[in-house]
C-alpha cells in the first residue's frame, strides 16, 4: 500500500541541523505546530524571517550586538601558582578567549 504524508519540518537556515535532534527529524502537520514547537524549543526568528535554533541564535545576536564577556579570569595551577594565561567568555554564546595573564591580585572574576 503507498500512503501520501504532507508534513512539515523545520531546519536551521544557518547550520541547516533540523528541529528534533541530528538524527530524528521532526514532522508536523500545520506550519503553526511547526513554528509552536520550534519556539518552545528555543529557536529564534532572525533577519528575514530566517529561522535559527537555539545553538546559532545567540552567535548571530552576538555578531550583530557584541558579546557580552565575563570579566577575565585568572586560574590556579595544581601546585597553587597562578597559571601562563587568563580567560573569559561570553555568557550569551559560549565565545572562549584567552591572552597571557597579568598576574595582579584579582580575586579570579565574576562568577555571575
Amino acid at each position: 500500500m503507498l500512503q501520501v504524508h504532507t508534513c512539515v519540518s523545520v531546519h536551521c537556515d544557518r547550520c541547516r541541523d533540523a528541529l528534533g535532534g541530528p538524527l530524528v527529524q521532526a514532522h508536523y502537520r500545520t506550519e503553526k505546530a511547526a513554528l509552536d514547537a520550534a519556539t518552545a524549543q528555543r529557536w529564534r526568528t532572525g533577519p528575514g524571517q530566517r529561522l535559527l535554533c537555539s545553538a546559532c541564535a545567540p552567535v548571530l545576536t552576538c555578531d550583530a550586538q557584541d558579546h557580552d564577556f565575563s570579566t577575565w579570569r585568572h586560574p590556579v595551577t595544581a601546585n597553587g601558582h597562578p597559571a601562563p594565561s587568563e580567560y573569559r567568555h561570553c555568557w550569551r554564546c559560549c565565545r572562549l578567549e584567552s591572552r597571557p595573564a597579568t598576574h595582579n591580585d584579582h580575586d579570579g572574576g565574576d562568577l555571575r
